[in-house]
């Protein structure tokens, strides 16, 4: 749990002839939407807690203030580019000439970037690469943000154009044939006193991290951002769904809830990866395995069916995705019950 008396870090913007009305409306409808706690709501000021920090308005003299507060630097960084991101389709004039009380001279790279290198790669049968990634840039890599981006530079570029922070706070990303691959891992393992972590690969044919990973060497220079959402739900009950790419994640959560947790574990894979990846689940969890092919997304809305009250965590091919979200969204359950996220494409 976030206290505010935690959060000494804090940033503020002035948007000059932005009506405070628009501002509140705006944030009481993003807290609505992802199920944030409004700690202040009033005709002057409103301020919503997210899993990073809090993101507050107020109104000013001439037009309204906006202001993010947080515990480490890439957080308050991601809680500015998240607001930008939002405002932006509402009143993109006053995004564009937005300026941060603790502005940094632009151009420089992102609070949440971050540089290691490859200290371990080890084989998990033929299935799953372990990289073990060293890095000083591990502090905000918590319980409650266990993924984060791997940023991989085409294999064509000799000079990298990486990431920059433009004048607004906002994270500017190379384009076109310099456009950096930015897939989401998981953070299998971590030691901060050391600084280090693991993430797996799942190893298939065509993907552009498989190829990274089996050309890849120990001493390698690696970059990433992060970390990112999706933590450890903090809850007694709970089902879960997913294929290959999302083994990481379910077997990182599986060691990490408390014994007591109930619940079922629907995996979906070719034979190759339900031998080579191993779980440890709570004595009542109850773990399912299925071939590729069957239909998880119907499993977990069966589940979903019989056991309303639990957690519901699903993450698999684009696809699969939607249908779930529609039938949680019918049946009005709040995002702070589910976990449902893409972990790849066709």
């Amino acid at each position: 749990m976030i206290l505010i008396s935690d959060l000494k870090l804090h940033s503020h913007a002035d948007l000059t002839g932005v009506a405070f009305p628009v501002l509140r409306h705006a944030l009481l409808r993003e807290a609505d939407a992802h199920s944030l706690d409004v700690v202040r709501n009033t005709d002057v000021a409103v301020t919503c807690m997210t899993r990073f920090g809090t993101v507050g308005a107020e109104i000013r003299p001439v037009g309204a203030r906006v202001t993010v507060r947080a515990a480490k630097s890439d957080r308050l960084h991601m809680l500015k580019e998240s607001l930008v991101e939002h405002l932006v389709q509402l009143i993109p004039e006053a995004v564009e000439q937005m300026r941060w009380s603790d502005a940094k001279q632009p151009g420089g790279i992102p609070a949440n970037f971050h540089f290691g290198r490859i200290e371990n790669i080890t084989p998990l049968g033929t299935s799953f690469l372990r990289m073990r990634l060293a890095s000083d840039g591990l502090g905000s890599f918590t319980d409650d943000a266990i993924h984060f981006r791997l940023v991989l530079p085409p294999a064509h570029v000799d000079t990298v154009d990486w990431p920059y922070v433009s004048e607004n706070g906002t994270t500017v990303w190379p384009k076109g044939e310099r456009a950096l691959h930015r897939p989401v891992y998981t953070t299998r393992f971590i030691d901060h006193a050391v600084g280090v972590m693991d993430c797996d690969v799942f190893l298939h044919d065509g993907g552009r991290t498989t190829a990274w990973a089996q050309s890849a060497a120990v001493g390698d220079r690696v970059a990433f951002i992060g970390p990112g959402g999706g933590g450890i739900p903090k809850v007694k009950a709970i089902n879960m769904y997913g294929d290959e790419t999302a083994f990481p994640a379910i077997a990182r959560i599986l060691e990490t809830l408390p014994s007591n947790t109930v619940g079922d574990v629907v995996i979906s894979a070719s034979g190759g990866a339900l031998r080579d990846y191993h779980f440890d689940a709570p004595d009542g969890m109850r773990l399912t395995t299925i071939m590729q092919g069957h239909d998880l997304a119907q499993l977990a809305l069966s589940g979903l069916t019989a056991h309303p009250d639990r957690f519901l965590w699903f993450a698999a091919e684009k696809s699969l995705v939607q249908p779930v979200r529609d039938a949680v969204k019918s049946a009005n359950i709040t995002k702070q019950q589910t976990y449902i996220a893409a972990y790849w494409s066709k």
